[in-house]
């Protein structure tokens, strides 16, 4: 009787042993896949973030995103042509960019956004800066080279003209919108608030 007692005892200590070891196994496998997780979810903002530095050497009025469907998206404001125009470029300073990234097999979508539908639906900049973008708008439209503005982090202004090549001519024009820009920016925004401001001719070259 006692010696069944006492291997029903030792079966007992083995199954509970082999229990506590399968159980750590799984734990450690647990650990080790969410690190895999959280390192790609940190590796994916950090790709895009760095993606986006890389496009906004570059090029302005730039935003990118990926989505559920695993897609890379370049969001560009602009006119269709100036859209059309630099597509490709894009494409291949994104595939570069990302090469050892956890996004190298997104496919890479392109979506352009007109300014105002921009300014209209994206309420997250606040509805000040709307109606400083809206004040903005108004007091460019006086200038027949101007096509767009783009407000980058509430610190930079860029406006795409349609001045050709940088002459003394083009320099001139490019100083009196500059100007025009300081004034609105004077009496429309917070008294610690400053820009810079890059005013691009066609070659998106700043003339300023």
């Amino acid at each position: 009787m006692g010696k069944r007692f006492g291997l029903v005892i030792g079966l007992l200590v083995v199954i509970i042993s082999m229990l506590v070891l399968f159980d750590r196994f799984a734990g450690e496998k647990r650990s080790e896949a969410n690190k895999e997780a959280q390192s790609l979810i940190t590796n994916e903002e950090l790709s895009l973030a760095r993606l986006k530095d890389k496009l906004l050497e570059k090029y302005v009025g730039i935003d990118v995103k990926t989505t559920e469907e695993k897609e890379l998206v370049i969001q560009v404001v602009g006119g269709e042509d100036y859209f059309q125009s630099i597509k490709k470029d894009m494409e291949s300073i994104a595939k570069n960019a990302l090469k050892t990234s956890p996004l190298k097999d997104y496919p890479i979508v392109f979506e352009r956004w007109e300014f105002t539908s921009l300014l209209d639906n994206n309420k997250i900049m606040g509805d000040d800066m709307n109606l400083l973008m809206e004040d903005l708008i108004a007091g460019l439209e006086a200038f027949d080279v101007y096509e767009y503005l783009v407000i980058e982090n509430r610190t930079t202004i860029t406006i795409q003209t349609t001045i050709k090549g940088a002459t003394h001519e083009a320099l001139e024009l490019a100083l009196r919108m500059e100007e025009a820009i300081k004034k609105i920016v004077q009496a429309k925004a917070s008294q610690n608030t400053s820009y810079v401001i890059n005013i691009l001719n066609t070659q998106r070259e700043k003339i300023n």
